[in-house]
């Protein structure tokens, strides 16, 4: 980089001030000596800057441009971050740990009115913190603390929509022992985490995100102290063993060094941008003193963001499945015709069976019945002139297609058969039902498509495989239009096909991957929409369900998430592998039915996978803006 630099020392109850912070050209202002950690908030209030300062010595101190102290709590403090308060004007927060105690602090700064006032005390049973770090989001302020067993817990803890302060954690991940400091990188969601004596290890902020790391290596020996972030994406690095402030640019992964002058050993970092200029405030272990620097002609330090998406947020969420791991995978919806609000859903676990939850997500029963994989429902199957409802499920354990009479009263299932397959890896599973013809569409991975074609006779369900054809890549997820005779089925690793059942007529490919969707391509469902048809598909690869007007030459109208209801700290889901909709009526709470989406990555607690019930309401209101009303 070219860029130019100011250093000011703040030494002895003087500081030195450049015209960057004042219109004079040199300024001296009595302030403490000994403070470690100084932050600058530039537009603290109408276009005042103030700064906090906090050390062991002197406690946490917010001070005016002039750098009189205006707000104090007296206690000994170590580490700083601060954020703004979402929705709040002239508000932050600022989190330190108490060096008496051992205590996280959390202290709510009124920039106007000039007051620290502590909303929360924390400390961890049986650890101790060694590292901290905030995080602003829409929802609020989340704080990531990293303690001496090298563990991580995210927890949130200020809601913006309430303005509740809380503390509750979202979920936690170990990343080793020696860990000096954290930062969080919002545009980036990044999170830097300073492992002493190896370098930067950067994770995902994201709860939702896979827990991958990417190390940034500085020179060998060095012992890494500190990192911090700007709310543009700057990340300044620190090492007391050499006189230079690295930069690590998040969108080119790039690292590079400025220096500092001689004998400087800092020690600690904060860093704030003020249009081009970086101001980084450094304390050196040399001298005990803030060493404030200005890096000049900084660029630009955007992270490539994607275009927003709309969220739907869930109103709850199943019980854990019982195996942990990849294990859920694929819901279905059983609508209880006489008491709609009574209506269950049907899950797998891919390790144990079926899981049966009310619609509030309570389990309700369960069959260790062998890995069934996708599950599918048919109603009004006639048998010796009786009418009864039946769920079938691909079977890993058997290779075969599992089969349940669902009680018509009661919902609950009864494991009659396990029809056998000649699949090596039975995988993706759906029904079809045209008059009085029940039939199973199964997949293997390897690529082959069967079709069984069910007789029941009395308790006996046979199955007679009746068609077989081949895909490119893995398919897994499918699903039937039994009006019109059509079956959308998915190879993962390409897109949407379309087959008639009814005739010969050519599969057809109809959507593929774009910007917008992404591999792989898993669960399928129906939803209903003023009598049209619509296919939602989930993109596992990029946590996001797409949908398509089958019923207008199968138009997509775009995506959406299912994103975390953080007042109920709901999270969302991510990954999803199978989904289930419908559009029919289930009680006064859900008039317009419900999505249930499997969510690959449990937080909020991290817990064993689950499943997301979403109003399908949202859904309606989701595809009446993209379609015309008549």
């Amino acid at each position: 980089m070219n860029m130019n630099f100011k250093a000011i020392w703040l030494v002895n109850f003087l500081v030195l001030i450049s015209p960057f912070f004042s219109n004079a050209n040199v300024k001296q202002v009595a302030t403490p000596i000994d403070i470690e950690f100084l932050q600058l908030v530039p537009n603290a209030v109408e276009g005042n800057r103030q700064q906090i300062a906090v050390s062991e010595s002197q406690g946490i101190k917010l001070l005016n441009e002039d750098l009189a102290v205006v707000a104090q709590i007296q206690q000994p403090a170590e580490h700083l971050d601060y954020r703004q308060l979402p929705n709040a004007l002239n508000k932050g927060v600022v989190t330190t740990l108490d060096t008496n105690t051992g205590e996280l602090l959390f202290i709510e700064i009124d920039h106007k009115q000039q007051q620290l006032d502590i909303k929360q005390r924390f400390k961890p049973k049986n650890s101790a913190i060694d590292a901290l770090c905030l995080s602003a989001a829409s929802h609020g302020i989340d704080i990531f603390t990293v303690d001496v067993l090298g563990q991580v817990v995210h927890y949130n803890v200020y809601q913006a929509i309430n303005q509740v302060w809380q503390l509750t954690e979202i979920t936690r991940f170990p990343v080793g022992p020696n860990v000096k400091s954290c930062a969080v990188s919002e545009n980036a969601e990044s999170l830097y985490i300073v492992e002493e004596n190896i370098g930067i290890w950067r994770y995902s902020s994201n709860p939702e995100h896979e827990r991958t790391r990417e190390l940034i290596q500085l020179e060998k020996g060095l012992e890494v102290e500190y990192v911090d972030t700007t709310e543009q994406g700057d990340v300044a690095i620190v090492s007391p063993d050499k006189n230079v402030v690295w930069l690590w640019d998040q969108a080119n992964k790039q690292l590079t060094q400025e220096k500092l002058p001689k004998n400087v050993a800092p020690k600690t970092v904060q860093v704030t941008r003020m249009g081009d200029t970086l101001v980084t405030n450094l304390y050196d272990d040399n001298s005990k003193r803030i060493l404030s620097v200005q890096i000049e002609q900084v660029g630009n330090t955007d992270f490539p963001q994607a275009e927003p998406v709309e969220s739907l947020l869930p109103y709850g969420q199943t019980e854990s499945v019982l195996s942990f791991g990849d294990a859920a995978d694929d819901p279905e919806i059983w609508v209880n015709k006489q008491t709609p609000e009574a209506s269950l859903v049907y899950t797998t676990d891919k390790k144990y069976g079926l899981n049966v939850y009310d619609l509030s997500g309570k389990l309700v029963t369960s069959l260790p019945v062998g890995r069934i994989n996708n599950i599918d429902i048919r109603y009004d199957v006639m048998v010796n002139g009786k009418s009864f409802d039946i769920a079938a499920a691909s079977n890993r354990t058997s290779k075969s297609i599992s089969v349940f009479a669902i009680d018509k009263i009661t919902g609950l299932p009864t494991h009659l058969t396990n029809i056998k397959t000649d699949l090596t890896d039975p995988y993706g599973f759906c029904l079809s039902k045209h008059q009085r013809q029940i039939t199973a569409w199964i997949n293997d991975t390897d690529g082959r498509f069967q079709r069984y074609d069910f007789q029941f006779n009395g308790d006996t369900v046979t199955a007679e495989k009746t068609l077989e054809w081949t895909v490119a890549s893995q398919p897994e997820g499918c699903v039937s239009d039994d009006e019109t005779q059509r079956l959308f089925y998915g190879e993962e690793a390409k897109g949407v096909w379309l087959k008639h059942i009814d005739n010969n007529t050519p599969d057809k490919f109809i959507a593929g991957l774009h910007n917008e969707i992404a591999a792989d391509i898993e669960g399928m469902s129906l939803y209903q929409y003023l009598d049209k048809h619509y296919l939602v598909v989930s993109s596992q690869g990029n946590n996001r369900y797409s949908v398509y007007a089958i019923d207008n030459q199968y138009k997509y109208l775009g995506v959406f998430e299912v994103g975390a209801n953080w007042p109920e700290m709901i999270d969302g889901a991510s990954e999803t592998d199978g989904l289930a909709v419908t559009s029919q009526f289930l009680g006064a709470e859900l008039p317009n039915g419900l999505l249930v989406v499997q969510d690959g990555h449990n937080v909020m607690p991290q817990a064993a996978q689950n499943f997301k019930l979403v109003s399908g309401s949202l859904l309606r209101e989701w595809i009446a803006k993209r379609v015309p009303s008549i």
